[in-house]
């Protein structure tokens, strides 16, 4: 595919359903929608322009932490850490006009008008998936762009777990710790209290959207892409999540969190340990 201009994206959001006025909480994998005539810049830029000046585009901005070790201290979050969720995110954390909140694992990053409202008051002392829940509030739309397969699923399954308990299902959640940089300038050590369970499950809320006839579906670019209303998706995700709260259990032996994360699935831990070491040797000596 030749580059693509903003003009050309803009097209292709607008045909998705985004619409002036809208909240757009996005992931996004860039290299799916193709050469795009200005990187990640004209990206944002199309994408702006399609929700118009009282619009807001979201992203999530997450960092890593450091798991059963000590973190190093020249890691600490501060409001330009790198974020390992792709391009998106880290060149909208560099637009002039752009908020971050300063949660240090799973901070946000938003452009436009309801930008400083999402992330404000959103940081070490906060649950992890609270902006999520006033982009429900105020109306907004959930989309994927070219992650739809590899990355599924909404950021509102993760509140909706948050909001039902099944985050205490997490075993032993702080073996994941980090340091930040508070806003006076002093570093502190946070451990991180409310992980999201597998993520990887998402892919089985697809049906129930499109049960509820709430998915529209379309192309960015090269990039198979879905757009939903948040509300819908958190009250279809929480209503089923409280009828089956195994539902976001993922079918891989490899999966940690699923096969040994979770306390109600512990019972698992020594097949899922013992099926790791085999398939370690396998792929070492075979």
């Amino acid at each position: 595919m030749n580059n693509l201009s903003a003009d050309s994206l803009l097209v292709d959001f607008l045909r998705m359903g985004v619409a002036p006025g809208d909240t757009i909480l996005l992931r996004a994998s860039l290299g799916a929608v193709g050469r795009l005539r200005g990187g990640a810049d004209v990206f944002i830029g199309a994408l702006l322009k399609a929700v118009g000046a009282e619009g807001t585009i979201v992203s999530l901005a997450f960092t890593d932490g450091a798991f059963l070790k000590k973190p190093k201290i020249e890691d600490a979050f501060d409001s330009q850490k790198k974020s390992y969720a792709g391009a998106l995110p880290n060149a909208m954390v560099k637009h002039p006009d752009a908020f971050r909140s300063r949660h240090p694992m799973c901070s946000y990053v938003a452009i436009g008008r309801l930008a400083q409202h999402i992330t404000a008051q959103h940081d070490e002392t906060s649950p992890a998936y609270e902006p999520v829940r006033k982009i429900v509030d105020a109306g907004g739309k959930c989309m994927l762009v070219g992650c739809v397969g590899n990355s599924p699923g909404f950021t509102t399954t993760h509140l909706a777990e948050a909001d039902l308990g099944l985050l205490s299902l997490a075993v032993f959640p702080k073996l994941t710790s980090t340091y930040f940089k508070t806003e006076s300038g002093e570093v502190k050590l946070f451990r991180r209290t409310d992980p999201g369970l597998c993520s990887n499950s998402f892919y089985k809320f697809y049906a129930l959207y499109v049960k509820a006839e709430v998915l529209t579906t379309g192309k960015v670019g090269s990039a198979y892409s879905i757009i939903a209303p948040a509300k819908d998706c958190y009250e279809i995700d929480y209503t089923a999540l409280k009828k089956d709260k195994k539902l976001n259990v993922c079918d891989s032996p490899d999966c940690f969190t699923c096969n040994a994360g979770r306390w109600d699935r512990i019972h698992r831990a020594p097949g899922y340990v013992l099926g790791v070491l085999v398939r370690k040797i396998k792929s070492r000596f075979f």
